[in-house]
């Protein structure tokens, strides 16, 4: 039996705010390829944002589609939201969010739980039947509960004598076919009904986890179109039609599919980039919600040091529940040390300091800047390490960024130039790779809306190594400050506003310096061209 819960899972992404055509069109398909069952969406109890129609899933609005006759509608609810607060309203809650079933196009009511609060399901589940409803249980997080747990849970259920099916939901996307098998054995140790998987993508094993299942004798198996969920996606209702028609299992009809998620699918998926990457990969191995990974591809607001730090930081604080706070304290990372052990008061005085970004614009016109270097003898800051940056006319490299350091920390060993950076920032496991490399401890502090620049050290809102750099060269006591290569992000995009916001925020500090860029840039500073001689 194959549910595809394409609009309730796949709904993360658009705010269940399908367009009506698509929605149309998958009706459609999945009824053509004999999709079991469709889980039309979410019944929320309320929100605070704008959700589209399938966050409530209501019989007022599916009355309004042309769902199938033949397959039975799905909806999901969040015990959590249910029983928050309200354990001794339940059974008027339930009743205000589902008429009896024979006044409703639904016929089948998931319930998503954690672990821990399965019993307090009890009285959700009776309220459903009593309306007429079949009731599955969908347990979230399964790979996180213990075997003795599992069948203790699964008694429980089986004397309730209300759920149909048990779910269990690889929620990290972390489990592998063996873990699958052991969960399978668990929860069958006392229960003699139904079972079905809800597999995620994280590890690419989604499609694997949920063929394994089925030879173990799981029968109600999820996928969504072209993967389209939470995080890393799901296992592909394309790809799993295909399995069962091959196994001979059913008479599916995959190719009814294929033109949609050609089309329509791929599309949504370029726009909200779902699928399987390292990132997921990383968040699936160390525990980590999916949604904060989600959350930072999504706003293209995060480059790939800050995701990266970001997955070290919920590594270490643990975070299988995603919270925005939580998010936020990831990506900014440890405050760090505003001082470092090294001042650099007057290091460039009576000097220009020329910063060195890594944009294209510094390949384009490195043979100018290599000239200018040479004739005007400033000081050189290289932002990270850059092979397009001849090492002799470097004066110093310069990073802030844990990730960065890590990846670069071995080409240190054969620079000829001190690298500039803030130790005190630094994971213990990096400081190790330091060993026997030329640097000067400047340091950093982040702190939100801060800018303040010392002899040995500054404090920013963001570790971006620009703003290190115009730190260092401020501390300096310099005539000026030189940009090349700050190429700049798109004024629509929002990284733009976060940096022109440190610059307004520099440049309003007493001890600030003039900035110029000597090469193109979308950055309100000031311009010079790198090939005027009188600049």
């Amino acid at each position: 039996m194959i549910l595809d819960c394409t609009l309730r899972d796949g709904g993360y992404y658009v705010n269940w705010d399908f367009d009506p055509a698509t929605v149309e069109k998958y009706l459609s398909a999945v009824t053509i390829a004999k999709i079991d069952i469709i889980e039309i969406g979410f019944r929320f109890l309320s929100s605070d944002k704008f959700l589209g129609a399938f966050a409530y899933s209501t019989d007022e609005y599916l009355r309004l589609l042309n769902l199938p006759e033949k397959i039975p509608i799905a909806v999901m609810v969040n015990a959590a939201e249910i029983i928050s607060d309200k354990s001794d309203n339940i059974k008027e809650i339930v009743r205000q969010m589902f008429a009896n079933k024979v006044e409703s196009p639904v016929s089948i009511v998931r319930i998503a739980t954690y672990f821990k609060d399965v019993e307090a399901c009890y009285d959700i589940a009776y309220e459903l039947r009593s309306l007429g409803y079949r009731v599955f249980l969908n347990i979230m997080q399964i790979d996180d509960i213990e075997h003795n747990k599992l069948v203790e849970v699964s008694t429980i259920i089986s004397d309730w004598n209300l759920i149909e099916v048990i779910y269990f939901a690889d929620s990290f996307g972390c489990m592998d076919p063996k873990k699958v098998e052991q969960v399978i054995n668990s929860i069958s140790t006392t229960w003699s009904g139904e079972l079905g998987i809800h597999a995620h993508n994280n590890k690419g094993l989604a499609l694997t986890n949920t063929l394994r299942a089925h030879e173990c004798g799981v029968k109600y198996l999820d996928s969504t179109l072209h993967g389209m969920g939470r995080g890393a996606g799901n296992t592909k209702t394309e790809y799993l039609l295909v399995a069962m028609v091959q196994k001979n299992d059913k008479e599916y009809f995959p190719d009814a599919i294929f033109s949609l998620v050609l089309q329509e699918f791929m599309e949504l998926e370029s726009k909200y980039k779902w699928g399987e990457n390292i990132y997921y990969f990383l968040s699936a191995t160390y525990g980590i919600h999916p949604t904060y990974i989600q959350e930072m591809l999504g706003g293209e607001f995060y480059d790939t040091d800050q995701i990266l730090s970001a997955i070290n930081f919920l590594k270490k604080s643990k975070a299988p529940f995603y919270s925005f706070e939580n998010m936020l304290a990831a990506v900014v990372g440890m405050e760090g040390d505003k001082y470092g052990t090294w001042s650099a008061k007057d290091w460039a005085k009576g000097k220009d300091v020329l910063i060195l970004a890594p944009g294209n614009e510094v390949k384009r016109h490195i043979k100018a800047i290599v000239e200018y270097v040479k004739n005007r003898k400033p000081i050189v800051l290289c932002l990270n390490v850059n092979e397009i940056i001849p090492e002799d006319i470097v004066t110093a490299y310069v990073a802030c960024h844990e990730t960065r350091i890590l990846i670069e920390s071995d080409s240190y060993k054969k620079l000829s130039a001190p690298i500039i950076l803030p130790l005190g920032r630094i994971p213990e496991s990096i400081k190790e790779l330091l060993s026997n490399i030329d640097f000067l401890d400047f340091g950093l502090s982040i702190k939100k809306d801060k800018f303040n620049i010392y002899d040995n050290g500054c404090t920013i809102s963001k570790s971006l190594s620009l703003f290190y750099a115009i730190s260092i060269a401020t501390s300096s006591n310099a005539d000026r400050i030189l940009i090349a290569g700050a190429d700049g992000y798109e004024v629509s995009d929002p990284r733009y506003n976060e940096v022109s916001l440190l610059f307004e925020q520099y440049n309003s500090l007493d001890n600030s310096l003039p900035i110029f860029a000597i090469t193109k840039t979308s950055y309100s500073i000031d311009q010079k061209s790198i090939y005027n001689p009188n600049f």
